[in-house]
């Protein structure tokens, strides 16, 4: 076991703190306005999304991305 395994290991459970915080913190349109018709993926089909929930969802796939490519790497490193 590699101190680079330990490394990812950190970053893979900050990561997944992130990931928990980032969609405690998402609130979808439906959410926010009691649902409805005309509600595609939690999104309204004809409204625009605001700035920050645009980049909340970014985050959140990056954050997502960095956690599975840290845990596939834990498994590589460790499975030796």
């Amino acid at each position: 076991m590699s101190f680079l395994g330990y490394i990812l290991v950190a970053l893979n459970l900050l990561f997944a703190i992130g990931l928990i915080v980032a969609m405690v913190s998402h609130i979808t349109e439906r959410e926010a306005s009691g649902g409805g018709w005309g509600i595609v993926g939690g999104r309204h089909i004809l409204s625009s999304q605001s700035e920050v929930m645009t980049f909340i969802d970014r985050l959140i796939t990056w954050i997502a991305a960095g956690w599975l490519i840290t845990a596939f790497l834990i498994a590589l490193i460790f499975a030796r």
